[in-house]
């Protein structure tokens, strides 16, 4: 009996024995079975305080999701070749895994100049500028016609000159409206310019490399000539050559050529003093001038000549000068001394100054008188009271000749 009793106690604590070692055993071997991490070398990577714990808890998540998986079976892959590629590449795949997470909080990646930024100033993220260094072709050729192609002016002298403010009336050199000169003819100008590398030509101004906006603040400026300087973010000298490439970039020149508007010549006969001679009325109580190319006088004959002279060398060619005074009451009576015209309408009207400082108003009536095209140049100037009228009749063929001596007789009528 005390043999069976000692041996039921020690088979007892036999199993007892292989009890307690097996569940010793099971959990150090599943405690094992989990995937090992490198340790940080320093605190900054391994995160402090909860911060590092929560990187930490992220991390182990992020390797259990990937352990899981790589346990997928791959098809055509057998048990042998599971364990064998998960005892190779656990590690490499965790670890590949976690760097190439992506990072949602992750700031983008700026850019920053690190060239020429002085002492004391932080770097500035690169800014496209908004204009080019040069000039595009496009815009050279709107500089040339700008440059070339004068404003067609209301007014040309005879010698074919602009005539501006500064016309003093009287002169020989008189001006008459650009309606009655040919019209401008297009010519072909060309200029050579420096062709850039990149394709634009010249150098920009200052003032065109900021958008002609200097009515900004300083600081605005300032962006704005950094933009125009590049990514190096420098302020560049309007003088200063923008591409300071190879020699044979910097020699290369392109002719542009535009087409602009160019006056011509002046068609009209320049005036002489010849051409005139002058005559007092002493009835109507004026001075004017008399072309010599209208010798003859209608009203030779006439015994009660009056204000009134006429002076013709044909039926198309004649030119009358009166006055309508209010007090006459022998001649005309204070009655219109001048036929109208119809309802001819005015190809041109305008109003300029004769030598006594009046104004003149001019009217230009093109009309069919006697089987030809004429044109009727009629003026009416009113001094003291009084009406001095000129009308000069002439073929529109001789107009070069003709147009000149009526608007010098209409300038330099003067009342006495």
């Amino acid at each position: 009996m005390g043999k069976k009793n000692v041996s039921k106690r020690m088979r007892g604590l036999l199993a007892a024995g292989l009890w307690t070692c097996a569940l010793t055993v099971c959990p150090l071997s599943g405690e094992a079975a989990l995937p090992t991490h490198p340790v940080p070398s320093s605190p900054a990577a391994a995160g402090t305080g909860s911060a590092g714990k929560a990187e930490s808890g992220i991390r182990i998540r992020a390797d259990r999701t990937e352990m899981a998986e790589s346990n997928k079976p791959v098809p055509g892959e057998n048990a042998a070749d599971r364990i064998w590629s998960r005892s190779k590449g656990n590690y490499a795949s965790v670890k590949s895994a976690y760097e190439n997470h992506p990072r949602q909080n992750e700031a983008p990646k700026v850019t920053v100049r690190n060239r020429n930024i002085p002492s004391g100033r932080t770097a500035e993220p690169v800014i496209s500028p908004v204009t080019g260094a040069g000039y595009t072709e496009a815009e050279i050729r709107r500089q040339m016609i700008r440059r070339y192609a004068s404003p067609r002016p209301e007014f040309r002298l005879v010698s074919g000159a602009f005539a501006g403010s500064g016309y003093r009336p009287g002169t020989m050199d008189v001006k008459i409206p650009t309606m009655f000169f040919p019209p401008d003819v297009m010519k072909d100008v060309s200029e050579r310019f420096l062709e850039n590398p990149d394709g634009t030509f010249g150098t920009r101004t200052r003032e065109d490399r900021t958008g002609g906006l200097s009515s900004y603040g300083a600081e605005a400026r300032q962006q704005l000539l950094k933009q125009a300087g590049g990514a190096t973010g420098e302020l560049v000298p309007a003088s200063a050559p923008l591409h300071p490439g190879p020699a044979a970039a910097r020699t290369k020149y392109k002719t542009i050529t535009v087409q602009v508007p160019v006056p011509v010549p002046s068609p009209f006969r320049p005036l002489a003093k010849g051409d005139f001679y002058w005559y007092s009325n002493h009835k109507g109580h004026y001075v004017t001038a008399l072309p010599g190319s209208l010798p003859q006088n209608p009203l030779l004959q006439v015994p009660a000549s009056g204000p009134m002279l006429i002076r013709d060398a044909g039926q198309h060619e004649f030119m009358a000068v009166t006055v309508d005074d209010p007090a006459d009451t022998y001649y005309y009576k204070n009655q219109d001394t001048f036929p109208g015209y119809g309802k001819a309408v005015p190809v041109f009207t305008e109003t300029r100054k004769n030598v006594q400082g009046n104004d003149v108003s001019i009217k230009y009536i093109r009309r069919y008188v006697g089987g030809q095209h004429c044109l009727i140049v009629d003026s009416a100037a009113k001094r003291a009271g009084k009406t001095y009228r000129v009308a000069v009749v002439f073929p529109e063929s001789k107009q070069y000749e003709y147009l000149p001596k009526a608007l010098y007789i209409i300038e330099n009528l003067k009342g006495i």
